[in-house]
């Protein structure tokens, strides 16, 4: 008995060996992309950074950030080249602030005047850092001026309208994302 195939019987088995091949492969990258599914994709939009006068040591990044589950920031990061420390900030009420207050020199307030504390309304505000920012799960969370923001401390040198720069945000569940910030006057 001749046991060789068929030319045609060949090329059928090597094309159904090449699509068992395939399919096996498609079912090994679903299960990665599934492993991979549980690290959530944050949404940030609106992201900017005031431009600073020339003399201030300090600025500020805003954004909006939408997390799918719940999450923190816990953290940013800026090439050192730009400034030397970046906090989280949130900005109160100077009666409703505690000890913890961040004691801030001359030029680090938001209108960058010469304390800690600037005049809002019927009374004055002042800014501290904080640990982290819960974001819920599908929530918006603006970090704007006079609310939540990012602090610039030791600015290298003022932020200049025109220029973009990078910030490193930290969640506690996402890991780090890296964004684009374009310094501008106001708002976007």
């Amino acid at each position: 008995m001749n046991h060789t195939l068929h030319p045609l019987t060949r090329r059928v088995s090597i094309i159904g060996l090449c699509a068992l091949s395939a399919l096996s492969f498609a079912s090994c990258g679903d299960d990665e992309k599934s492993s991979s599914a549980t690290t959530p994709d944050i949404t940030v939009e609106g992201q900017w950074a005031r431009t600073s006068p020339a003399m201030a040591t300090a600025g500020a990044v805003y954004l909006t950030i939408t997390s799918p589950v719940d999450d923190k920031l816990v953290a940013a990061k800026i090439d050192p080249s730009i400034t030397g420390t970046v906090e989280i900030h949130e900005t109160v009420m100077a009666d409703a602030a505690t000890d913890t207050t961040m004691a801030m020199g001359s030029d680090t307030t938001m209108a960058m005047g010469s304390d800690t504390t600037m005049a809002m309304g019927d009374g004055e505000m002042t800014m501290r850092p904080v640990e982290f920012i819960d974001l819920p799960a599908g929530v918006a969370v603006a970090l704007e001026p006079g609310g939540y923001h990012i602090m610039l401390l030791d600015l290298v040198q003022p932020l200049e309208v025109g220029t973009t720069i990078q910030v490193t945000l930290v969640f506690e569940t996402a890991g780090e994302v890296t964004i684009d910030v374009p310094v501008l006057d106001e708002a976007p």
